[in-house]
């Protein structure tokens, strides 16, 4: 047995390690559901101008990426996915919606529609700020 440090690591293994845990926490988990989803805006050319992508896990959808093109910004559009977002979340049971965005992004967004913050990351990556929201959902 070797311990082996890269700073270049090759994909595939990064994806066995995930694997490897995934193995692991499948023994103490019940049954869960575990999929990906992404909601598009295209345009007539099938251009993705925004969008919104994450997984569904258990009683959670973690939001991985909503990003809107900066030309179309302030017209609803963001808010529109987040609602999709929440049906498709009612739709499959689940019981919270769970992002983290910098602080120069969306952290003043997300409140208007029911996102608690639940921690900052401070100094991140040196002088920022990383917020993480979760929204609890009722149905």
């Amino acid at each position: 047995m070797k311990f082996e440090k890269t700073l270049t690591p090759e994909e595939t293994d990064i994806i066995k390690l995930r694997d490897l845990l995934r193995k692991y926490n499948r023994q103490n988990f019940e049954t869960l559901e575990h999929s990906k989803f992404a909601i598009y805006i295209r345009d007539e050319d099938e251009n993705i101008l925004g969008g919104i992508s994450g997984e569904i896990f258990g009683n959670w959808v973690d939001i991985e990426y909503l990003v809107i093109h900066e030309n179309l910004r302030g017209q609803g559009l963001g808010k529109a996915l987040l609602e999709k977002v929440e049906s498709m979340a009612i739709e499959h049971r689940c019981r919270y919606l769970f992002l983290n965005t910098f602080g120069f992004q969306g952290k003043d967004f997300y409140p208007k529609f029911g996102f608690k913050e639940v921690y900052v990351k401070q100094d991140y990556p040196l002088t920022g700020t990383d917020h993480f929201f979760v929204k609890e959902l009722s149905y």
